[in-house]
């Protein structure tokens, strides 16, 4: 089976590599590879590779920087999956679409389910809730599109939130981070894990939802995450207890984008279909600041 990935040199793209399953050959597109912003380059690289599947996990993620640059935004989230699925739906494959917590506004108080109206609040939001608009409305007929919604991704790669913290925990920065927005924390690890196995069960012939969500369990603030990492950090030794991190409203932070205050996931249905065990988000905190203690020390 041949598996396409794009955004191969991102934090989700290096764990997908990482843990591919036996009998897959991949072919990981970096951004220097695979133009996304082209439609012509994304016919070709499916032309070229006839790909029994595209795990698309490249995106426009800088949520601050789509308010201004929302051309680029929608061509890399909204076009690009279009292209793909256009490709896909003449010579043959299937897409799985990685999405985000942000096409919801965050306003219904209670773990979003599949099944939810979106209604994003911020360009970011608005662009990949087209991306899979539009993969749906190519590919699903012929049931050959699955979307997984993820929120606050962690993995040990990359520049996200929480490498951010360890940074700046090591160089005795005072922080401020946000308590009022609560969210679902996800490990790229626990993320790669359902995307393998909902291949594997589609080609199976098990039929599997259209769209999925899957997050840790347990829920979290930006604050929650920063404390917990710079706790869990000086239990294992890798931090002296030397932090300063302070709590501050989403109003004290100058933003050009809104985010949703409450954007938690609803995977308890994915995890059971997908048979896997769904990881406290500490936990992942844990293994994360593990696989990065040599790098630290």
């Amino acid at each position: 089976m041949k598996v396409l990935i794009t955004g191969g040199s991102g934090q989700l793209g290096k764990e997908l590599i990482e843990s591919k399953p036996k009998g897959v050959e991949i072919i990981a597109k970096s951004r220097s590879l695979l133009n996304l912003v082209s439609k012509e380059s994304c016919l070709q690289t499916v032309i070229e590779h006839r790909p029994d599947w595209i795990i698309n996990s490249a995106a426009y993620t800088n949520v601050e920087k789509a308010e201004e640059e929302k051309e680029l935004a929608y061509a890399i989230n909204s076009l690009a999956p279009k292209y793909f699925s256009e490709a896909l739906n003449e010579y043959g494959g299937n897409l799985l679409q990685i999405s985000t917590d942000y096409v919801f506004d965050g306003k219904k108080g209670q773990p979003y389910l599949p099944t939810d109206e979106k209604n994003p609040l911020s360009v970011y939001g608005f662009t990949k809730a087209k991306g899979e608009d539009y993969a749906l409305q190519i590919l699903n007929k012929h049931k050959k599109v699955n979307i997984i919604r993820t929120s606050w991704l962690i993995s040990p790669y990359g520049n996200n939130f929480a490498i951010k913290v360890i940074k700046a925990i090591l160089k005795k920065k005072e922080l401020r981070i946000i308590y009022d927005q609560i969210g679902s924390p996800t490990s790229t690890k626990l993320l790669a894990n359902a995307c393998w196995k909902t291949i594997a069960l589609k080609r199976l012939k098990n039929s599997i939802p259209e769209i999925m969500h899957v997050c840790n369990s347990g829920i979290a603030s930006w604050y929650d995450i920063a404390f917990s990492i710079a706790d869990i950090g000086s239990k294992m030794k890798l931090f002296d207890d030397k932090y300063s991190i302070h709590p501050i409203l989403s109003s004290d932070y100058k933003s050009k984008a809104n985010r949703p205050t409450y954007s938690v996931l609803d995977s308890i249905k994915t995890f059971k279909k997908l048979s896997l065990q769904q990881i406290h988000w500490r936990n992942s905190l844990e293994l994360i600041l593990d696989e990065l203690k040599e790098s630290i020390d």
